[in-house]
């Protein structure tokens, strides 16, 4: 059998294709890790995360989490163990504290660009690349440190793995190594953030063989090898941290998985909508385009085989509708959408014309703009009088942010006839990614609000290693970090409330009992909100300043004073 010729001209589109694309990965890579490092910790994911990593590399201990000291079960330790890891090499800063967050984001806006290509066409994996890479949404999770972007990697490698096997002949090797693949990625995200990377995958098969009454692909999953595969990347932690700990099973499994997805223990209840309007803005600026690739995608599916598409817009409803249910809601859990959110408008794209994309641009770039105009309008004191001055600092900033994504999409949309489709796509995707990396890199006014950096930058020369550090009342994530040191809780437990349950010596239950401290101790440092401070010294107890900023303020007893 001859093979068919290639054409030159076919040849040489697809060679400057690849290059263009080439070049702009470089370009994007460096915007996307250069502002890694551009920002303070914000409270409190942040803060907890650095600090949980920054713990395991002074104890050397890598199978028990803590945090401040505290052992803290809520999350398994992947990530925990990465960022470690990145200390070790890049030393303990906001770079390294965000590096496997951000390169976990990056990595799947490669991965889309190949699932892409391998699934559809090269046009349509570039396409991919370009609009999630410029989803608000997924690039602001990709560039704070949270769980959340590990998870979605993983699981994104995961569909798309389990797609390629699917889409393999029958029975043959790449159908075995693909699914191998998808079960290894399965229990890397078990190992990011616990059980939701099983049910999610498998919520989705479940209602994609419902909706099409389809049953060929639970004959393909090669289940005994997979989960055997599963066991041993999991397995081993859960052994060790539970012969460590025999309370770690019930809080990790029960607590941690069925009651915050059942009730309301942690406190993060939501409206059963509060989803859709965060997809709908965490898409932007492809939001306009989602519905009609979604009827463009749905009737295009053949009958024969898996339907890629049917079952990537499934995984779509599956994750929100799940997350949606749960009584525990938090912006970043829908991050695992945004990949095949791309990926099918991206496909999409070859059955929407010209026209009708130009219309989409228009609006996009309208609604931007019109946005950016507001924000620039708006009094100084829309947010209250205590935050006026970030919003002066912050305005600037993002109207530029916003402007950059206006004129991309104003250029897009002008001169999509002349350029084309998809290089009008990558217009927008460019000029996306670049207002939305200026907006990240301009986030960093936050610390004046949402982070200790500069409290602890005032503390730390003025305590010494015999100082022993408590926290009354409240417990900041980030200052710890920032400190090097931990804390001894004072009539706080939140999140730690477990922790201090297995290990009630670590922590004080009331004022009465710090005071009690305060008046033994040699050197002792408090760090409380500047209030409790002041109804302390009413009381008499003797204190020195140390340092304070709008809500801290941290004491010592007077020199001299027993």
């Amino acid at each position: 059998m001859s093979e068919s010729p290639i054409h030159p001209a076919a040849s040489s589109a697809e060679y400057r294709l690849r290059l263009v694309f080439t070049m702009l990965v470089v370009l994007v890579s460096l915007a996307w890790f250069t502002t890694l490092g551009t920002r303070r910790l914000l409270e409190p994911d942040e803060g907890r995360y650095a600090e949980i990593s920054r713990e395991m590399v002074v104890t050397g201990d890598w199978v028990t989490p803590r945090l401040n000291g505290i052992k803290y079960f809520e999350k398994p330790p992947l990530q925990y163990w990465t960022t470690a890891a990145a200390y070790e090499v890049l030393g303990q800063n906001e770079f390294a504290a965000r590096l496997w967050t951000g390169l976990t984001g990056f990595a799947g806006i490669v991965l889309v660009a190949f699932a892409g290509q391998r699934l559809f066409n090269l046009r349509t994996g570039y396409a991919a690349a370009a609009i999630l890479g410029s989803c608000l949404l997924y690039i602001i999770i990709s560039h704070i440190n949270t769980l959340d972007m590990s998870l979605s990697f993983f699981l994104e490698l995961a569909i798309f793995s389990f797609l390629l096997a699917q889409t393999s002949p029958p029975h043959s090797r790449s159908e075995k190594y693909w699914m191998y693949l998808a079960w290894m990625a399965t229990a890397l995200g078990f190992m990011s953030k616990g059980l939701v990377a099983l049910i999610l995958p498998a919520l989705t098969l479940i209602a994609y063989t419902a909706a099409t009454r389809d049953f060929s692909s639970w004959k393909r999953l090669h289940l005994l090898p997979g989960m055997a595969l599963f066991l041993l990347i999991s397995a081993p932690w859960i052994i060790a941290v539970s012969l460590k700990n025999p309370e770690f099973p019930q809080f990790f499994f029960i607590h941690e998985h069925f009651a915050r997805f059942l009730t309301t223990v942690h406190e993060r209840d939501a409206p059963w909508w509060y989803f859709l309007p965060l997809l709908a803005l965490g898409a932007l600026p492809w939001t306009s385009i989602a519905f009609p690739a979604f009827l463009a995608s749905w009737r295009a599916d053949s009958n024969s085989g898996i339907q890629v598409r049917r079952f990537m817009w499934i995984w779509v409803v599956s994750v929100i509708s799940f997350f949606s249910i749960s009584h525990s809601k938090l912006p970043p859990y829908i991050a695992p959408v945004f990949p095949m959110l791309a990926l099918l408008i991206a496909e999409a794209l070859q059955r929407i014309n010209e026209q009708r994309l130009r219309v989409h641009f228009l609006i996009i770039g309208i609604f931007v703009g019109a946005l950016t105009l507001t924000i620039a309008l708006l009094p100084d004191d829309i947010a209250g009088q205590r935050s006026v001055d970030l919003v002066i600092t912050l305005r600037p900033r993002l109207a530029l942010s916003l402007l950059i994504i206006t004129l991309s999409a104003l250029l897009a949309a002008h001169a999509i006839k002349r350029i084309g489709l998809h290089t009008a796509v990558a217009v927008l995707g460019l000029g996306s990614i670049t207002g939305l990396c200026v907006l990240v890199y301009s986030a960093d006014a936050l610390r004046s609000t949402r982070s200790k950096y500069a409290f602890a930058q005032q503390l730390k020369s003025l305590i010494q290693p015999d100082n022993k550090l408590y926290s009354v009342q409240q417990y900041s994530q980030t200052l710890p970090f920032y400190l090097g040191r931990t804390f001894t809780l004072t009539g706080y437990r939140g999140e730690l409330d477990f922790g201090l349950s297995q290990e009630p010596a670590l922590g004080l239950p009331d004022i009465e009992a710090f005071l009690t401290h305060w008046t033994t101790d040699t050197h002792p440092v408090a760090v409380m909100e500047t209030q409790v401070a002041e109804q302390l010294r009413q009381r008499g107890i003797p204190m020195s300043v140390l340092a304070s900023d709008s809500d801290l303020t941290a004491i010592t007893k007077p020199q001299g004073h027993p």
